[in-house]
């Protein structure tokens, strides 16, 4: 499945597995009585977000029950069947598992048995073209809200009906939903930001037949009052949809997001294929950069989200956002500057691979990028996909596996591992050396893992197209 051309020795971490087994088993202690009003202290570590954080590093540095050394020993503890496809990335935090499917359901499942405590039905939206379902493909972001001067856990998210929600993550009920667009024609794809009493969500056409204007909105946590709207072309113009998920820099409070292809319009549309650079306080515009006409395609959207990140170049310390875009060159910036263009570029995949897109958001352990692309070529073999390991200063490759899969789902991480799934396989490899230590395979269904894994508190959960979430631990 695997081929692998490496460079650095193997290191191993250190351990506390005794104060991380002692809070696992009192958090599935905890679910199994039904306890309410769990809380995001009561866990080890939580993976609150798409992709871990606002900051889209695909990390979480708190998980030490899976790591290089129990990875080879990971067990398929439980499966969940839902009705429809599970391409979201599973929420872990507040005692529960939370993640959606195509079905249009929302689940609030034990990350003991996998059982559902709670679901909640966010409706469907039919492609106009395809006549395929989409019901939920955004992943929530889990946040404490005030309501009515009580703190309440709730999880904001996009439902299959184009309408933002806000659940009470104890129950499921409904605490407001705001409409982003009208069936069929627009789709919430992307997965929300959440910081500083605001909600921010990317606004797609739906499988671009036909296109909308795409937008990047903010509201209100507590209401869902919408705040402030970004159109990424004009009024009257199609195109720039945004179904990836805004990154926020928190010390600057800049958020930063891709945008898809262009439509039609009267004049030249200067925002799509781009990075976009806005204030988080009203959504105006600080910056942006359009993928150059010479390195477009067609259909050449950005279906990653950015990742902020950081290197020494040159002798100073540069505050870095990197990107991949549908033709396979992965783009990274200065965060500051994102209009004077890219300071590296690095081919990653074919334009395009067959079979493959180029979609797969990159990790940051705050050592190294990982990302993952399309068909390639490693040392003169033809590679249906790759995960690397990239020098964030320069990015040249520290490491490049050889995969037998596409895989679009983003890069997830642990300390010392890197996981990441497509085609009817997912792998866990040595995040130093890129060796394989785990792969799993769906052969009864011959599914594709199509979306991105959640890891905490021991778990890693990673959903299939066939309708199973799946459960492993070690």
């Amino acid at each position: 499945m695997m081929a692998r051309i490496t460079g650095k020795a193997k290191r191993t971490p250190g351990k506390r597995w005794f104060v991380a087994l002692m809070g696992t088993l009192l958090l599935l202690l905890m679910v199994a009585r039904g306890l309410p009003q769990m809380v995001e202290a009561a866990t080890t570590n939580s993976w609150s977000a798409y992709m871990g954080n606002n900051q889209r590093s695909g990390y979480n540095a708190a998980e030490t029950i899976i790591n290089p050394t129990s990875a080879p020993n990971l067990k398929l503890k439980w499966t969940h069947k839902a009705g429809g496809a599970v391409t979201t990335q599973p929420t872990v935090a507040n005692g529960m598992v939370y993640w959606g499917s195509w079905d249009g359901i929302e689940h609030a499942s034990s990350p003991a048995t996998g059982k559902d405590i709670w679901t909640a039905n966010l409706g469907q939206t039919i492609v106009t073209c395809s006549k395929i379902h989409h019901g939920v493909l955004s992943s929530a972001a889990f946040a404490t809200l005030s309501i009515k001067g009580v703190a309440t856990p709730a999880l904001l998210l996009g439902g299959g009906n184009v309408q933002m929600y806000a659940l009470n993550a104890n129950t499921g009920a409904v605490i407001w939903h705001t409409p982003l667009g009208t069936q069929p024609d627009f789709f919430l794809y992307g997965s929300p930001a959440v910081s500083n009493g605001s909600v921010y969500m990317g606004v797609s056409s739906h499988g671009d037949c036909p296109l909308v204007q795409g937008q990047l909105v903010q509201l209100s946590e507590k209401t869902g009052a919408i705040q402030h709207t970004f159109n990424v072309v004009p009024d009257g113009c199609t195109g720039g949809s945004v179904w990836t998920a805004p990154t926020i820099d928190t010390a600057t409070q800049l958020v930063y997001f891709s945008t898809g292809n262009e439509g039609t319009c009267s004049s030249k549309e200067t925002q799509t294929d781009a990075l976009i650079a806005v204030r988080a306080k009203d959504l105006s515009q600080v910056g942006s950069w359009q993928v150059p006409a010479a390195q477009q395609i067609v259909d050449g959207d950005f279906g990653s989200t950015p990742t902020l990140f950081q290197a020494t170049i040159g002798g100073a310390l540069h505050k870095l956002v990197g990107l991949e875009n549908k033709n396979g060159i992965y783009y990274t910036f200065d965060r500051a500057t994102i209009s004077a263009g890219p300071l590296w570029q690095q081919q990653l995949g074919q334009a395009p691979g067959p079979g493959g897109d180029n979609i797969a958001s990159s990790a940051w352990n705050n050592v190294s990028l990982f990302t993952a692309a399309a068909s390639t070529t490693i040392n003169g073999v033809n590679c249906a996909g790759s995960l690397r390991s990239l020098n964030p200063a320069t990015g040249a490759f520290i490491w490049q596996d050889c995969l037998s899969f596409d895989p679009r789902g983003t890069v997830t991480m642990v300390p010392g591992l890197a996981e990441v799934g497509a085609g009817t396989s997912f792998i866990v490899v040595n995040a130093t050396t890129g060796a394989q230590l785990f792969s799993y395979s769906d052969t009864a269904n011959k599914s594709d893992f199509l979306g991105p894994c959640s890891i905490a508190n021991g778990q890693l959960y990673q959903g299939n197209i066939d309708g199973n979430l799946y459960a492993f631990g070690p």
